[in-house]
């Protein structure tokens, strides 16, 4: 067994797996507990339009004055039997299967063998717990939290991401092998105060492992990309944030947080699809809810790439076979879908860079007046690079 690095020992709760699929395994965390949500009171929000059921009893709740847009559910979600009582047109089951699609025309991609094969990637988030979308790429696990993390079960952040990512029926890259990292960005201190409390001490410590690692990898299985469904430099202590993520440059490792232009002065967006449209259709996409109506220059917009991020079905993490279907997942879904393209961009073109990956999905992608970017098309990005 490999020793653990001294950083790794300063942190309270942290674990650790081999680079095999059991090991890593064996130290996710236990299943999440959803039966306080039985009971919960709807509750719609204002701001993204979302109405979050998951796992909630609406046997005998009126859910018609909703939309299939606004709804948010799992596979422990009751719904009215009395169809009056339900959204127009509303199919769960239909709304489930057909967004775990990755869209974009993706699984034309994986039937080309262009699936992540040989590739490696990581994410940063929260705890993990088991699941049969990511359990076979899961190679690697470990914990970075702080001294007061309370939550001992897997949350929805990290089952959502890794599916997005790498799930094997839901995900961009399916075959790509995934490190996984479960990271704290509060610690807890200056409770009052929201920057002061953010650090980024256990995101650097992750990263700072990742390209520990990866000296020790082959040239063929090296982490190219780290899936960062946040902003670590936004924090009380963002200089050793920003000098962790020069060496993950200087490695060759592309680290995709959600300050990519202020990190990379690259631009990305996500766009939203709706819920009744075909995921691989250019035109089902639009500016998401939270951004219509925003004023953004044309010169902008044709140099922003976006990826999907909204109505996803991805892994649940509250069972190994359990799915949930997110109405909006903001940048948060956005992040894994782009790491994953590259991912499937670096097994075409091991020595792509960052930089040239968003030239050519700018030069290749769809630009789109209703999302306001150009959404990649990875067809037609792959197609370009192997001329």
């Amino acid at each position: 067994m490999k020793k653990i690095n001294l950083l790794s020992l300063l942190f309270v709760g942290c674990s650790t797996a081999l680079a095999d699929n059991g090991a890593a395994i064996s130290k996710l965390a236990p299943y999440a507990n959803y039966s306080f949500m039985r009971n919960k009171e709807l509750a719609l929000s204002e701001e993204t339009q979302d109405l979050d059921i998951r796992s909630v009893n609406c046997a005998n709740k009126d859910l018609s004055k909703y939309t299939a847009e606004q709804i948010s559910f799992d596979n422990g979600t009751i719904f009215p039997k009395d169809i009056s009582k339900l959204p127009a047109t509303f199919d769960a089951s239909v709304i489930m299967e057909k967004h775990k699609n990755p869209g974009l025309n993706i699984r034309k991609l994986h039937e080309q063998g262009i699936d992540g094969t040989g590739v490696s990637m990581a994410i940063i988030d929260t705890k993990l717990s088991p699941h049969v979308e990511y359990n076979d790429n899961l190679v690697y696990y470990q914990e970075f939290l702080s001294d007061n993390h309370q939550n001992t079960e897997g949350e929805m952040h990290g089952a959502a991401v890794s599916s997005i990512a790498v799930g094997k029926t839901v995900g961009v890259a399916p075959k790509a092998k995934l490190y996984y990292f479960a990271a704290d960005l509060i610690d807890g201190k200056f409770e009052n105060d929201e920057t002061k409390s953010r650090t980024s001490k256990y995101y650097v410590a992750a990263l700072d492992k990742i390209i520990e690692i990866n000296k020790t990898l082959p040239d063929n299985e090296k982490i190219v990309a780290v899936s960062v469904s946040a902003s670590p430099s936004w924090s009380r202590d963002p200089e050793i944030w920003n000098k962790s993520l020069e060496k993950a440059k200087q490695a060759g490792i592309f680290v995709s947080t959600t300050r990519l232009e202020q990190e990379y002065g690259l631009r990305d967006n996500g766009v939203y699809r709706l819920v009744s449209s075909n995921p691989d259709s250019f035109e089902s996409y639009r500016q998401t809810n939270w951004q219509t109506g925003r004023n953004i220059p044309e010169e902008i917009q044709k140099n922003t790439l976006c990826f999907p991020m909204d109505h996803r079905t991805t892994a649940a993490p509250n069972g190994i076979n359990d799915y949930v279907h997110y109405a909006n997942g903001g940048w948060s879904w956005m992040k894994p879908f782009e790491a994953g393209v590259y991912v499937l961009v670096k097994q075409v073109k091991p020595d792509i860079t960052p930089e040239e990956f968003f030239k050519v999905g700018l030069e290749t992608g769809y630009y789109s007046e209703k999302a306001k970017c150009v959404i990649v098309n990875p067809i037609a990005l792959i197609d370009y690079i192997r001329k």
